[in-house]
């Protein structure tokens, strides 16, 4: 989180001392709300932390540059950027290489595939709300957010759920680290867990997902050892900490606006738009690309090599792309980049919104009305992954059913 030196190329007037890792949440000001400090500095500006970055302010230019990986690369999508890792299959791979790689994942999440899911997952979101509703709270982010989308993902790769701790305090420590040496630890620590079960499915396969990974080509031959953990590493990934905050924040408005609690029990049939607009408001990533040749974009000179943070929250919460953004409407036609835009839009989005949908149908049958328990810990913030860590909430045991 060190500051570098200012390269040469970067006007003066367009460095801004924010800390993507340290951005100013407040009780007011949320992380999604809170990156609109970057705006009306400039089409772009350039933070000198985290090894130095360019940041996109204008919600039509964080569109714009997703769809562009001929100028910004999908190298290297973390801050700061793990130079020394093998790139993650395919969210590191740009076009034509991207599209092939993606193609062998994408059958995991064809609607077939999902609906077989379902049963499996709406049973076990109602084994995990059963198993705290008669005390009358809990802490969702350890008791739910973070078991549900961790369990969905071991279930189906067919790894020991006693393993999901250890799992999930590598991908926190990853995501929310801007250190470039903790994340390349947190990288190696579990690339080295992946290996021994890619070994063992190599030698027993099954109908699990590794065993789908080993089996992988990419032009005519087999994937490398190295590809079939580089997949799933990033499945890992994307599937545990992007849904577990989506549920937060969802969790959090929904406990603040029994409204809206009250309008999603009674318009299952509206389910499409509902998500839409809670994915929009409550974006959790910020994804980063690398500039793959110098570039200049309204006046700013980018030179290759140069990483620049493209704010999903951003273009999610920008007044010129959504009318009124810090409200929750469920009745307008919601644009979002949460699960990105372009080449590289979210292979498994049709999974996280079935997941979504099954929380909200099964939590409000059960636990219709609850609240934020005052007092008790909070803690969230903006980042790579905008997080809440902590949160408790309570509701009326006589009153669920």
């Amino acid at each position: 989180m060190t500051a570098v030196s200012i390269p040469a190329h970067v006007p003066q007037h367009l460095v801004v001392d924010y800390d993507i890792f340290h951005l100013p949440v407040s009780e007011k000001l949320d992380p999604q709300q809170v990156w609109r400090v970057f705006q009306n500095k400039g089409p772009l500006v350039f933070s000198p932390h985290n090894g130095g970055h360019w940041v996109a302010t204008d919600g039509h230019d964080v569109f714009k540059f997703f769809s562009d990986p001929k100028h910004f690369s999908s190298s290297y999508v973390s801050i700061p950027a793990v130079y020394d890792d093998p790139p993650q299959i395919p969210i590191q791979m740009d076009p034509p290489v991207h599209t092939k790689y993606r193609a062998h994942i994408q059958t995991l999440f064809t609607p077939k595939a999902i609906d077989a899911l379902e049963p499996s997952i709406r049973a076990l979101t109602v084994e995990l709300i059963e198993g705290f509703r008669k005390n009358g709270q809990c802490e969702f982010i350890s008791e739910f957010a973070l078991q549900f989308p961790l369990i969905i993902f071991l279930r189906m790769v067919n790894l020991p759920l006693d393993d999901r701790l250890y799992l999930r305090d590598i991908i926190e420590t990853f995501n929310h680290s801007g250190s470039e040496e903790v994340k390349r630890q947190a990288h190696i620590k579990l690339d080295e867990y992946l290996s021994r079960w890619v070994d063992e499915r190599i030698a027993n396969p099954g109908n699990d997902w590794i065993s789908h990974i080993t089996k992988g080509t990419i032009d005519g031959r087999p994937y490398t050892k190295r590809e079939m953990i580089s997949t799933l590493n990033l499945l890992l990934h994307a599937g545990l900490d992007t849904v577990a905050m989506m549920l937060a924040f969802i969790t959090y408005h929904l406990a603040h606006n029994p409204k809206d609690r009250a309008y999603i029990r009674n318009n299952h049939d509206k389910m499409q738009a509902i998500l839409q607009e809670l994915f929009r408001r409550f974006a959790g990533p910020n994804l980063a690309r690398t500039l793959a040749t110098d570039y200049t974009y309204k006046g700013v000179e980018m030179k290759k090599g140069d990483r620049i943070v493209l704010p999903q929250s951003l273009f999610n919460m920008d007044e010129t792309t959504t009318a009124n953004p810090d409200a929750v409407d469920f009745s307008r036609d919601a644009r979002h980049v949460t699960f990105g835009a372009g080449p590289h839009t979210c292979a498994g989005a049709l999974l996280a919104r079935r997941e979504v949908t099954i929380f909200l149908e099964e939590w409000l049958a059960r636990i219709p009305d609850f609240e934020i328990i005052p007092g008790k810990p909070f803690k969230w913030f903006a980042s790579q992954q905008n997080s809440i860590f902590e949160m408790w909430v309570r509701w009326p045991v006589q009153a669920s059913h």
